[in-house]
Formats: structure tokens, sequence, C-alpha cells
């Protein structure tokens, strides 16, 4: 799954809430980019439970007691809604009108489970830290908090919104995701958790030089589908392309890629962009064809660090249930015979994730979410090679619960009307599973 986790220690970072107010004279919205120079921020996030109408009472864009007021940061208080109100970030503040996704580790079972779209929220994990979840691709509400649940330890987890208000600007390189966005700088918004590192001694230019660069060319495009088969390579290549920049931007690694949309993108032009980017390291993702059956990587005749990169990668790709035909080399004329490996500067590996003419081994990368574990495992392998730690704690089994309310609920109706616990469960997991029975319980004298 696309799902990008962002963690902070508090005690590295300054973390705060900045947020336009009602009484401001002009609709307050603002890009993202502009959030983080007025508030000499490192990174912003959207927080924003966004009205583009701009109607009403909600005439600035700011939805109304939706969003928390405030978290001191700096000695200042930044809040909005004029009210009164001073809430901070903890479970025992859940505001009004927000949806609650995990409370002390448990997945609210009313989360909506067909609604797809870009996905934005933020919380606290149980040790502290601050975790702000976006997704890239579409999903619903109950699959972002169940991948969370699964990944970390989740005190309290809230929903923000979805699409045009999923978005975060990185100062450092001007690195901007934003799934739905509005604008080259990120759709204007009228709130933002704003993150700083503290007590921080080097330049933005020296920042830049310690971090982490990679390259990740994707395969045919435009008018060149490549195979075509059970699927077509052109697009599982970017979608396992996309999957796997976001998982490595998520652990702080500079990525750019040769596309990032379907156009032309001939393999001279990517060897180009690779070398005049200079990254550390550089993967082409492709698919592979000819009746074969597994995953391969090819790096380069001389081996060293690209051959490490390539095993790295296979272990990764069969931890997700994908068989390798090994890691390999091809002798050319003119040393090695691929030119993504041959003439690149840094090192270089070729991943062929399935074959798109067989038709169970195209079947591993099937659907988007098969691709996107490619991708994420590509990105593990790479993230191995550089020396970079990322989560590896095992899921755990799911265990949506319902609240207080909701529970009483379900006493009474199945104490009125004689329902088993498994036709209750049926019910619960119907999308509107817990209206209904919240209206039944209603009904019942």
């Amino acid at each position: 799954m696309s799902i990008r986790c962002d963690i902070y220690d508090r005690k590295q970072y300054d973390i705060w809430f900045a947020a336009a107010p009602y009484a401001a004279a002009s609709k307050p919205a603002k890009a993202l980019r502009q959030w983080a120079a007025e508030e000499g921020a490192d990174i912003v996030y959207n927080l924003a439970l966004f009205n583009m109408t701009g109607q009403g009472s909600d005439r600035y864009g700011v939805i109304k007691g939706r969003t928390l007021q405030y978290l001191k940061a700096k000695g200042k208080v930044c809040g909005y809604g004029g009210t009164a109100e001073r809430l901070s970030l903890g479970s025992e503040n859940v505001v009004s009108g927000w949806k609650l996704a995990i409370k002390d580790g448990k997945v609210n079972g009313s989360l909506g489970k067909s609604d797809r779209r870009s996905r934005n929220m933020c919380g606290l994990l149980t040790d502290g830290r601050y975790i702000h979840v976006q997704t890239s691709a579409s999903h619903t509400e109950l699959e972002v908090a169940q991948y969370v649940r699964d990944h970390y330890d989740v005190k309290l987890l809230l929903v923000q919104d979805a699409g045009g208000s999923t978005g975060m600007y990185r100062v450092s390189d001007g690195y901007l995701f934003a799934p739905e966005k509005e604008g080259t700088n990120g759709r204007p918004v009228c709130s933002v958790v704003c993150i700083k590192r503290k007590n921080k001694t080097t330049t933005p230019k020296e920042e830049n030089k310690m971090s982490k660069k990679v390259f990740i060319g994707v395969g045919h495009g435009g008018s060149d589908s490549g195979a075509v088969g059970y699927i077509v390579e052109k697009e599982a290549n970017l979608a396992v392309a996309l999957a796997c920049r976001d998982y490595l931007v998520t652990h702080g690694v500079e990525v750019r890629m040769s596309r990032t949309k379907d156009e032309e993108d001939p393999i001279n032009e990517e060897v180009r962009e690779c070398n005049a980017y200079n990254p550390d390291l550089a993967i082409d993702v492709h698919n592979n064809s000819g009746g074969g059956d597994g995953f391969e990587a090819y790096y380069t005749i001389h081996g060293g660090t690209g051959k490490v990169l390539a095993q790295n990668i296979e272990k990764q790709v069969i931890k997700i249930g994908q068989n390798s035909r090994g890691c390999k080399t091809r002798q050319g004329q003119r040393g090695d015979y691929y030119a993504f490996v041959r003439d690149t500067k840094c090192p270089a590996v070729i991943c062929e994730g399935v074959f798109v003419d067989t038709k169970a081994d195209a079947a591993q990368a099937g659907t988007k979410a098969k691709q996107q574990a490619f991708g994420i495992a590509y990105a593990k392998g790479i993230l191995d090679t550089l020396g970079i730690k990322y989560d590896t704690s095992t899921a755990k089994p799911a265990e949506p619960v319902t609240d207080a309310e909701t529970q009483a609920a379900i006493i009474k109706v199945q104490q009125a009307v004689g329902l088993s616990d498994k036709t209750m469960q049926y019910l619960l997991d119907y999308e509107y599973g817990v209206e209904l029975i919240h209206k039944l319980a209603a009904a019942v004298k």
C-alpha cells in the first residue's frame, strides 16, 4: 500500500499547528510553501478540513469545530475558530466532529469502508512520538487505519480529511507530496502542521549534502508500452516506482524519477537525468516477458555496491511471496550489456518484477496494491544498502472495536430482536451498519 507514515520525536523536533483565524480580514488560505516560509518550518503538512466554496460561517475555508484548536509552540498559541477552547493533541481531547481512527491500539470499526481517496491522518504513538499519515493512492479510512495499527503501536490517530487536504511540503529540496494537489506549491489551505528540527547546526545546503539520493528509472512510457500480456508493463512499472519513491521519501531519502506519469521516457534520457542528479544509488523498474516466471535483477559485471543492492532487493521481493530467478550480470561488446547499468555513474540495478505474459506470475503484480508491494520491497532493499533503518515489526491481528455508545446499542438490539453475534458482526461490517444499529436501538422501546 502506498501509505507514508512520517514519525517525529518531540525531543528532536518542534511540532505546532498554525491556522488562520475566522476574524481575518481576507480569505486566509495559503499554499503549503507559503505556510512553511511564514512559519519558519522545515516541513508542513496540510491539516485542513477544507471547504472550497467558503460560504456562510465557513467563508474562510475552515470547517468550524472540526480541527484541533491549538498547540503551544515557541511561546505562542496558534488557534482559530473564534472560541476560547484550548485543546492539545492527546487521547483525552478528541475534538467534536473529528472521526477517531485508532485509540489505544484499537481500530474504530465504524470507519469508512468504500470511499477511496488519498487520506490524511495524524496522532501519537504510545512512546509519545508524533505520527502523520498520508497516502498517495486511493484508500478507504479503514484500510489506512488498519495498516498503521499493524505497523506501529498507536495511542491515538485522528482522521483529518481526504483528497486535496492530503499534502506535505519539505523546504530543504522543495519536495511536494500532494496526490490530489491544486497548484505547483500545494493546495491553498487554512491550517497546517509545522515541523522544525531543534538545535539545527547545519545549513540547508549542508543538510542536503548529508541526505542520501536515489534515482528511479521507470521503464517505457508514452508510445512505448513495454511488454503487454496479462498486465501492461509501462503501467505496472509506474505504480511500482511511485510506491518505491514514497517509501524512500518517508525515510528521509531524496528521490528523482525519470517520469511520474505516462509519457515518452527513452533509456538514453533516463541515463542522462540520472547522471545529472548524481545519486548514491539508482534502479530501473521493469517487468519481464518471454514466458518465464519470477523476479530477477541485473547489476554490473564489476560487482561492488551494485551487486549488494541487487541482492538486498531480491531478499525483500522474496519476503512478499515472489520467487526469484536470481541476481545476474550480462556481458556486451562495451562491457555491461544494459545501458542503465553500463552508463550510469552510480551503482545501478535493473529490476524485473514479473513476467507479464505468464498468467500466474503476472498475477503476483496484477493489482495496484500488489504493484505497490513490489515498490516497497525495492525501497526496503535500497534502504538496507544505504544503511537506513525502517520499521520491521510484524503485523498484529485485526481487532476493530466499537465505542461504548455503539456497544450499548448492540446489546439493546440483540436483546430486543434476538440477533446472533455472527449476524450482528455481519451488520457491523456493512458500511452503514453502525448507523443502522443506532437507528434500530432508538426505535426499540
